[in-house]
């Protein structure tokens, strides 16, 4: 096993790396970032530096299809592939729980993201089936149906979820992408996204808010009581008005598309956000190879300090750059592209502001990288 028991192994070895059965005692010291990589045939999770390869670290068993996400001091790791959500340490990365949400005789579901409730049940937002499930005690106790939300073919591909309180009283948020099931190329984004609201403790839905930006993919990034979205619209062109950065607030149900894709040069594909300053990952409209860059901007404003015209980092000659995430003032991009020693986590850090107060929003490399024996998908920072 590695030092940390740090990835979740194949599903007959979870009870050795769980919290049914302690793994021996051993030191998370220097584990910054949970990493999901992956070579879309098998996966692994890690604490990193210190991912390793071997048997409990990757197979067949985690899946072609990963994804982090974290909320409310919780991290998990889903196979969507596989239907399985697992709870990750969120100081190592090691397996805690696993959960199930295949159902025999129903249509594969492609659990999209997961957040907690306040009372421990487990919200999971599907993509392929027009519902949100609610597990509690690795059971499916009920389940949300989003269906008329997509008047036209039935599904709204929910993509993404944030439990946040409102009002002292916690509410699911959930991003719907609503695209064009039969157009060609598939699931074009021709007509408005949402955002649904719903009452954890009745699972009733409250509102449906309509997305001043169109087609947000990946998990919301959730940062000073605001909810950060990426909005790529379609990967064939950088200039479409109803894409970018959008930035909406749960607490008002308001929202305004923060940073135009036009002001970035590239579809949003991820973002990163911190105290005064947000990064994101672009791609350009380049078919079948949409090179990718790393942007900044100001998360209050939206003034954008680095676009893809002069990024942080990049642009690269195709898809490479995936998981992006903020830990105190470093920022680490992940790079797909093999390097002399793996697959490199570049790790930028914020410059000092020359009058004293607090550091600027231009990021400069460290000097180091995290080499992972397999292609990053995602980070999160590790707690």
């Amino acid at each position: 096993m590695s030092s940390a028991c740090l990835a979740v192994a194949a599903i007959a070895a979870i009870a050795a790396c769980s919290s049914t059965a302690p793994a021996p005692a051993v030191s998370c010291d220097g584990v910054e970032l949970i990493v999901a990589a992956s070579d879309f045939v098998s996966s692994m999770v890690c604490g990193a530096p210190r991912c390793e390869a071997g048997p409990h670290t990757s197979g067949v068993d985690l899946g072609s299809d990963p994804q982090l996400t974290s909320g409310g001091g919780r991290t998990f790791f889903l196979a969507r592939d596989k239907e399985l959500v697992f709870e990750l340490d969120p100081v190592c990365g090691r397996p805690t729980a696993k959960y199930s949400v295949h159902e025999q005789d129903r249509k594969y579901g492609n659990p999209h993201d997961v957040a907690a409730a306040p009372d421990g049940s487990l919200f999971v937002v599907l993509y392929n089936r027009p519902e949100i499930l609610v597990l509690r005690d690795n059971a499916i106790v009920d389940r949300i149906d989003i269906s008329s939300f997509d008047p036209e073919d039935g599904n709204p591909q929910a993509d993404s979820i944030r439990i946040v309180e409102v009002g002292g009283v916690p509410k699911a948020f959930v991003a719907l992408e609503i695209l064009d099931d039969t157009s060609t190329p598939a699931l074009r984004s021709s007509r408005p996204s949402a955002m649904l609201r719903i009452d954890v403790a009745t699972r009733a839905i409250e509102a449906r808010i309509e997305l001043a930006g169109r087609n947000p993919i990946n998990p919301m990034t959730e940062h000073d009581g605001a909810l950060f979205l990426a909005e790529p619209g379609n990967f064939n062109r950088a200039d479409e008005p109803l894409a970018g950065i959008e930035r909406f607030d749960p607490r008002t149900g308001t929202t305004r598309l923060l940073v135009p894709e036009r002001e970035l040069g590239g579809s949003v594909v991820q973002t990163a956000v911190t105290d005064g300053c947000g990064a994101a990952i672009v791609a350009g409209p380049q078919m079948d190879l949409n090179p990718t860059s790393v942007v900044t901007f100001d998360p209050d404003s939206g003034k954008v300090f680095a676009s893809a015209a002069a990024p942080v980092f990049g642009p690269t000659a195709d898809y490479d750059l995936w998981g992006l995430a903020w830990r105190g003032d470093l920022l680490f991009v992940g790079d797909r592209r093999r390097g002399a020693s793996g697959f490199p986590i570049h790790v930028f850090e914020r410059e000092p502001s020359p009058t004293g107060g607090p550091p600027t929003c231009n990021l400069r490399p460290v000097g180091r990288t995290i080499d992972l024996p397999r292609e990053p998908i995602a980070l999160r920072a590790a707690r």
